[in-house]
């Protein structure tokens, strides 16, 4: 007769070392797919800040290109682009800072969700 050990050789792991290797691992991915989500809500918010500067970008350049007595205040104009309604409002204050010149505002409004942005654009043209 042959006798068995009772004590195995076997050499591996036990189901409580890969329950605990699972937690730490659902853990770590967990945190890495909060990580992904915050990267793309920011990635999302740079795409608009970009089409915002555009928009005023191209505003700023077609009142510097226009006769001095030409530039006047604007009312608030919609513009849909990239998908998004934004509003672009164009101030002018006259002799300001100094005489014979004109301080132009270019803000562009835009709501994403309950949350509301503004972002102003200033330059100064002169005669």
């Amino acid at each position: 007769m042959t006798s068995k050990s009772l004590i195995s050789t076997e050499e591996g792991f036990t189901l409580i070392e890969i329950m605990i290797a699972l937690v730490v691992m659902s853990i770590g991915l967990t945190a890495l797919a909060a990580v992904q989500i915050s990267a793309i809500q920011g990635n999302a918010f740079s795409k608009r800040m970009t089409t915002v500067v555009s928009i005023a970008d191209e505003k700023l350049e077609q009142i510097k290109s226009s006769s001095y007595v030409d530039i006047v205040s604007e009312s608030s104009t919609q513009i849909t682009q990239s998908n998004m309604n934004f509003t672009r409002q164009v101030t002018v204050t006259n002799n300001s800072p100094l005489a014979n010149t004109k301080t132009i505002n270019v803000t562009v409004n835009w709501s994403e969700g309950s949350k509301s942005h503004s972002v102003p654009f200033t330059t100064i043209v002169s005669r």
